[in-house]
């Protein structure tokens, strides 16, 4: 089967799931040869819908969990977030996840790896493992962010906060062993990237 600008093995594929085949295929990978079996994946396809997605208020923030790391087998979890004016966390660093930060609407600063600039609308912000960062929106109205972690864990750790501010306990240390928990520490350890001290 080919498909105008479509590899005909990836086509092959596109017919595969059509006719809701979803038996194992072998094709031949396009550039590097060989058979590739088309086996199908352990996770499930999801579509979330905006008003499908559990609103939580962590930190008194309002946050949207789009994906959950459930979800994604592990690999990913996906939030959207939405700022007020001088909202926005402290220095803090994740050791085990890289982070990516997507601007929807208004303006931030943005301090990575000790480096600060102020970003709007359509800026991507990738944060490796191991740097030091952190936000604020600097506009005058809310401003909006999609946050992705890799693997997965912020939507755990913002769910745990969320339900222990919604209780009568919420307390410094309690919040301290959430973020440690969910490998997101405050105050952060003055490292740069690659682990190398100023």
């Amino acid at each position: 089967m080919e498909v105008e600008g479509i590899p005909s093995s990836i086509g092959l594929v596109f017919a595969a799931i059509a006719s809701g085949d979803s038996a194992r295929r072998s094709f031949t990978h396009p550039t590097l040869g060989g058979n590739m079996d088309a086996r199908p994946s352990p996770l499930r396809a999801t579509i979330v819908r905006p008003e499908q997605a559990l609103r939580i208020k962590p930190f008194g923030l309002d946050i949207k969990i789009l994906l959950t790391t459930e979800a994604a087998g592990g690999a990913i979890s996906v939030l959207i977030g939405w700022h007020k004016p001088g909202e926005g966390p402290p220095d803090h660093v994740h050791f085990k996840q890289e982070e990516i930060f997507f601007i929807l609407e208004g303006s931030y600063e943005l301090t990575v790896d000790g480096q600060t600039t102020t970003a709007g609308a359509g800026t991507i912000v990738f944060i490796p493992r191991n740097v030091v960062h952190r936000f604020k929106n600097v506009g005058a109205t809310t401003a909006c962010m999609l946050d992705w972690s890799l693997p997965g864990g912020q939507d755990r750790y913002f769910k745990a906060i969320a339900d222990l501010a919604a209780g009568d306990d919420f307390a410094g240390e309690k919040v301290m062993a959430i973020s440690q928990q969910f490998d997101t520490n405050f105050p952060a350890p003055q490292r740069r990237s690659h682990g190398l001290n100023p």
